[in-house]
């Protein structure tokens, strides 16, 4: 292992930090590499596949990192998910879960209906498709719609405040003439 640390880490090193651009970064994601190496090096099936086997461990550790400076970021894009569903969440959350029908009722007919179903009633798209008597593609794009229309929506009306994962965990209201919330 120590050798394959001396005959890597200089090359990875200077890939990782032509992803990324921030040396402390990097070199954290290059210890979450090598641990990766040490752990799983005995799931290697040859010597010669070294090299690509290790490229990509860094190479996926790199998305990783990613994925979670966007969950991270101080400017973090509204999550609609999160406040549809009530499992485990801060009193905020249960609050503004509050809003979501009123908003949705407010809504289109068609956008309202699909997303009432897919999100209050928790209905699969495939049988909210079925139901509605529209193609499954269509249905993904119609909640799609609703839902970017209800974040528009929840956006204008209240401010948020977010905590490291992304998680609203306070909000308040900006517009007073607000009739969801």
């Amino acid at each position: 292992m120590e050798q394959i640390y001396k005959q890597y880490y200089s090359r990875l090193l200077s890939f990782i930090n032509s992803k990324v651009h921030n040396t402390d970064d990097a070199k954290d994601i290059l210890s979450e590499v090598f641990i990766k190496i040490y752990a799983n090096i005995d799931k290697l099936d040859s010597d010669e596949k070294l090299t690509s086997w290790i490229f990509a461990i860094t190479r996926n550790s790199i998305i990783d990192f990613y994925r979670r400076e966007a969950k991270n970021r101080d400017n973090i894009e509204f999550n609609e998910e999160s406040i549809f569903k009530e499992k485990e969440q801060p009193d905020a959350i249960s609050e503004l879960s509050n809003c979501i029908e009123p908003i949705i009722n407010s809504l289109a007919p068609k956008y309202a209906q699909a997303l009432y179903l897919s999100e209050i009633k928790e209905l699969k798209q495939k049988e909210i498709a079925d139901k509605l008597n529209i193609s499954h593609s269509n249905i993904k794009n119609i909640i799609f719609r609703g839902k970017k229309q209800i974040k528009e929506k929840l956006l204008r009306c209240c401010s948020y405040k977010y905590d490291n994962l992304g998680n609203i965990v306070e909000f308040d209201i900006k517009d007073e003439n607000c009739n969801f919330c």
